[in-house]
């Protein structure tokens, strides 16, 4: 009972820390993903608690990143790789080949790594981070721009590399096979996961999500959506791969389906919330000592890192891009990823992490006796640091990033000139079209259809989004943009990018949902036009309260339009009565002369 109570204050204080340090971060503008980092580091220090003592932490820590895969497994898609493919292909193969290959130079030949540890930290190195940069390029509207859309699509390859490079930990980890034969038993393994997720998954994930989307009960969908992401996890680890590997699958499956968006703002808490707890596991794992210790040779490596993956990236894409927009990329993808840590975490389990025999040039600078005393956990430090140390850095990056392009240009010497070729390229590759609907309409019962029937004869792109299923498979058999969505729920306006959209019309009965749906939608964006209908004099007050573009009261609406027909209809009848009484009148007269 004492152990069940301490343990309690230890969660309160972890929870308050990660207030507390979230709001100051959050003055600063420095992401969340630090203060929690700050949380964990600060528990491990006062407590006294390390993540190694509790094994159901680090099982919860590593859900996190099952579900920030299955995540960018939905935003996947072959079609968006064609959209993309100098992006995402081009850009991102160079990106990951040439920075693997730079930094396996320099931490094998240069640093006296052995060959395994090189590799991995090559591979993870070369990542940067995925969430700090997007939210960036989201805030600032830019991931349609030349940069913007570059940048997303170097994120996108790396995100897709993660899968192989933990697989390859798993290889390198292994040895009781040969080389040949893992490589056999792992290709054999990967069918199998492939046949078993992709071909019935993709059949099956469907059938399973319109039975419980039918059952129009949350709890059903919920509980639907975690089985999808837990069971393809489970069965990746089953066949000896990573669970990241089947949730990364099992987005894919799900991504072509109607019920993305809504699938996503189910799960966008369990993200945020499990992402939290490893990166306060990362935190725990800190040695405040030693990073006291060797903290300028630490912010040194950082700053040597930054400049050398700037370079590289620099030195591809200016061939495509202006010099200060291959800058601005370069600059913006400079620091270590969040993947970097489950990758030098799962390296450091499999005991992977060590130097070579001869030190390299560690060995000439601090000799050898303390090159052998520099043991795996004291590398998994440094890396850890360097990780946090990069991503603490990127906002104040990202926040002056002109500044830091000239600055950068005037330090390296780069004349302008030398991008003149890259600057053709990217003079005619202007903004894309926002491919983005420029009115939401929430509800595809009558009023919806009848709406959306008016927009088809008009040059406006549309987007429907409906909770219930059978309408919204009635809506893609006549090929309307529609998706699976329950507007009371926040994130599903976030997942659709409402602040994008310019019109947002509510076409549905209740008007708990209608008041529910607007609040969320202002709470998004206020730049946004909200037209609502109601059928109550009371929910029209409210509504306007808010502060929508216009509300339609239906009822008073069809109340005036019969009442005006009625009108109407009473001023025809007098004019047939006038008429009937002239005409009468006119043959009486002629009888009369008769």
């Amino acid at each position: 009972m004492r152990c069940a109570i301490d343990n309690l204050l230890v969660i309160i204080y972890v929870l308050a820390m990660a207030v507390v340090s979230g709001i100051i971060l959050n003055k600063l503008k420095i992401p969340a993903i630090i203060g929690y980092i700050v949380t964990g580091t600060l528990t491990a220090y006062i407590f006294g608690f390390r993540v190694q003592d509790s094994v159901d932490l680090n099982e919860a820590a590593e859900l996190g990143i099952v579900f920030l895969m299955f995540m960018i497994g939905l935003d996947f898609s072959f079609k968006k790789i064609t959209q993309m493919k100098q992006e995402v292909l081009l850009f991102g193969g160079l990106q990951i080949g040439i920075s693997i290959l730079a930094f396996f130079l320099i931490c094998h030949y240069l640093l006296g790594f052995n060959l395994d540890t090189s590799i991995i930290l090559a591979s993870a190195v070369s990542l940067s981070s995925t969430a700090i940069v997007l939210k960036s390029l989201n805030e600032t509207n830019q991931t349609k721009t030349p940069m913007g859309m570059a940048a997303v699509g170097i994120l996108v390859f790396q995100d897709i590399a993660v899968i192989p490079i933990l697989l390859m930990i798993k290889i390198l980890s292994n040895q009781d096979l040969s080389m040949p034969e893992m490589l056999l038993h792992t290709g054999i393994s990967a069918v199998i996961v492939l046949l078993l997720l992709i071909l019935p998954g993709r059949f099956l994930a469907r059938i399973v999500l319109r039975s419980s989307a039918k059952m129009k009960t949350d709890e059903i969908f919920v509980g639907t959506v975690l089985l999808i992401v837990l069971g393809s996890a489970y069965l990746s680890k089953y066949f000896g791969f990573s669970l990241s590997l089947g949730a990364f699958l099992a987005g894919m499956i799900v991504s072509n389906s109607p019920f993305k968006h809504q699938v996503a703002s189910v799960l966008v808490y369990f993200r945020d919330l499990l992402l939290g707890v490893f990166f306060i596991t990362i935190g725990m794992q800190v040695d405040v000592v030693f990073l006291a210790k060797y903290f300028i040779i630490i912010l040194i490596l950082v700053a040597l890192m930054l400049c050398i993956k700037t370079l590289i990236m620099f030195a591809f894409l200016s061939l495509f891009r202006g010099a200060k927009v291959a800058m601005r990329i370069a600059l913006s993808l400079s620091q270590i990823g969040e993947f970097s840590f489950a990758i030098f975490l799962l390296a450091s389990q499999h005991k992977i992490l060590n130097l070579g025999l001869d030190g390299g040039i560690l060995n000439w600078i601090f000799g050898s006796e303390f090159v052998a005393s520099i043991t795996p956990n004291e590398i998994y430090q440094f890396l850890t640091l360097m990780v946090i140390f990069s991503m603490v850095a990127t906002p104040f990056i990202l926040d002056r990033l002109d500044i830091c392009v000239k600055f950068a240009l005037k330090i390296f010497r780069i004349p302008l000139k030398i991008a003149k070729i890259g600057s053709k390229a990217g003079m005619g590759q202007k903004s894309q079209q926002e491919n983005h609907a420029e009115v939401v309409i929430c509800g595809y019962g009558v009023l919806g259809k009848r709406v959306l029937e008016f927009f088809n004869g008009c040059d406006v792109r549309t987007l429907v989004v409906d909770s219930n299923y059978e309408r919204v498979e009635d809506g893609i058999k006549k090929g309307c943009d529609i998706v699976y969505g329950n507007i009371t729920d926040k994130m599903i306006f976030r997942e659709i990018g409402i602040e994008k959209s310019k019109v947002v019309i509510l076409c549905v009965e209740s008007p708990m949902a209608i008041e529910k749906a607007c609040r969320h939608i202002m709470d998004i964006t206020h730049h946004i036009r909200i037209i609502a209908q109601t059928e109550e004099d009371a929910t029209e007050a409210d509504l306007k309260g808010i502060g929508l573009y216009r509300v339609i009261n239906g009822s008073r609406e069809i109340a005036e339009m019969l009442a005006n027909s009625a009108l109407e209809a009473i001023e025809d009848s007098k004019e047939i009565e006038a008429d009937e009484l002239k005409e009468s009148g006119d043959s009486k007269k002629t009888e009369d002369k008769n």
